[in-house]
């Protein structure tokens, strides 16, 4: 369909407008840009690359939530619509989620551990929250592998990156470190360690108002506050993982929960 400008601009904008974007190779208004769409018979898809970098955040930011609700085969749909990856960061991003997925789908721990150090290889001028990500990751496989000796130096490697870096605005990423970390730590017995990164998690979590990985934080807290004798905190602190992990459906924290307090004579029905 051939329009001249007067006559696409009719009605939605001005001549001028139109004049301009096509001058300028610039995008109007989501509502201009609708309506424009549709005088021309035509789709958002029809006239936006496939390795458009919005098209292509639009698309990792979705993989994102998928991830976070541990739905991996619907990631590696989503990330099979992305093509020819140009910007670095977001080659990253699709590179973590995508070995992610795989690994947890496929359980193929020494192609996940290939496709992490991978990602390490890839050139960054700063440290980014992908390269921790990945690290963390390549702890979770060698700790799968039952290999504890490489998976602790990832752990720490990990721990000293996480330091170094601002997480404030992936808060999921966060807690997903600090949980591996906390994990790591008590399975160490590095208790005063796993404390602490619980309570900055905590806290983290409550600024952001967010219950992501809170059950598995206060159950650890209470396996910790028992180890030590404080049997009132440990039942407090299983009680309110047994409750997180019930609002957030994660059965296997909540059945672990409910295990031990009824172990040591604790009423759940009440």
């Amino acid at each position: 369909m051939h329009l001249s400008q007067q006559k696409l601009a009719a009605g939605i904008t001005t001549q001028g407008t139109i004049s301009s974007l096509e001058r300028n190779s610039t995008s109007p208004g989501s509502t201009i840009l609708v309506k424009l769409l549709n005088r021309l018979n035509l789709t958002l898809a029809d006239v936006v690359s496939e390795n458009d970098p919005v098209r292509v955040d639009t698309l990792l930011k979705k993989a994102d939530k998928l991830s976070m609700n541990y739905q991996y085969a619907k990631v590696i749909e989503v990330l099979k619509k992305i093509k020819n990856l140009t910007e670095p960061e977001q080659k990253k991003h699709y590179q973590f989620l995508y070995t992610d997925a795989k690994m947890w789908l496929e359980k193929k721990y020494d192609d996940a551990i290939f496709g992490f150090n991978q990602m390490l290889q890839l050139p960054q001028n700063d440290l980014d929250i992908y390269t921790v990500l990945a690290t963390c990751e390549l702890g979770v496989a060698y700790d799968m592998k039952k290999e504890p000796a490489k998976a602790s130096f990832y752990f720490e490697k990990t721990a000293d990156l996480f330091k170094k870096i601002s997480v404030e605005a992936y808060i999921f990423w966060n807690l997903l470190i600090s949980d591996n970390l906390a994990m790591y730590y008590s399975n160490t017995n590095q208790n005063d360690k796993c404390l602490e990164i619980i309570d900055q998690a905590l806290e983290a979590a409550k600024i952001s108002a967010t219950s992501y990985f809170v059950d598995s934080f206060y159950y650890l807290y209470g396996e910790i506050k028992m180890q030590d004798g404080e049997t009132q905190d440990a039942y407090r602190y299983m009680i309110y993982a047994r409750s997180f992990a019930n609002f957030s459906d994660n059965r296997l924290v909540a059945e672990k929960a409910e295990k031990f307090l009824t172990s040591h004579g604790i009423n759940i029905n009440i």
